[in-house]
């Protein structure tokens, strides 16, 4: 069967995108698979990425940073924190928990949960702040801003998890294990 000529260029011009799209799709999924292990979810997925950071605290240099992305292909009202810190940069967070994995019940506990008191002013932090809905648009992230989770006590070899919790709903990270502890002076003299 041959396609009238003046279908021919519209009937090139979908193939050619459909195999673009498929294309960019597949590219996306092998690149979050290689970085993150696992296959990209439809709709918003929460991931977590280390990076070495100066903390100031001896011993730790690990930083954590959990982040909400929109994989679907239509945009997402997110209740978000946008604020202004005391050193007068503007930032944007969501609220989140960090969790504990319990190996005796498989269960996990929490050991933050900023939910009631993350959009708030506070000392050498936050100066302004407020709570707004605003979209979160295909392929767009919010981040929770970086942790030093090993920081927060004797974790090391501890399995942890970052839960983001936007619009009633909650996003689960991937489980990390802490490899660091916080040198004590104290102990070596």
């Amino acid at each position: 069967m041959q396609i009238p000529f003046r279908v021919r260029p519209l009937w090139l011009t979908s193939v050619a995108v459909f195999s673009i799209l498929v294309l960019a799709i597949g590219v996306l999924e092998i690149r979050h698979r290689s970085q993150y292990g696992h296959f990209v979810p439809y709709g918003l997925h929460a991931d977590v990425t280390v990076s070495e950071g100066d903390t100031g605290i001896p011993g730790i240099t690990q930083m954590f940073d959990a982040h909400l992305t929109n994989f679907g292909i239509f945009p997402e009202t997110i209740e978000r924190c946008e604020f202004v810190s005391d050193a007068g940069a503007h930032g944007v967070s969501v609220a989140y928990r960090l969790e504990q994995l319990d190996t005796g019940t498989h269960s996990w506990n929490t050991l933050l949960d900023t939910a009631g008191s993350y959009c708030r002013p506070y000392p050498l932090g936050i100066a302004q702040s407020k709570l707004v809905d605003k979209r979160l648009w295909p392929g767009q992230t919010l981040s929770i801003g970086s942790e030093a989770t090993a920081a927060r006590g004797r974790l090391k070899g501890e399995t942890m998890r970052f839960v983001i919790e936007a619009n009633g709903r909650q996003f689960p990270t991937g489980p990390y294990m802490i490899i660091e502890v916080a040198r004590d002076f104290s102990r070596s003299r």
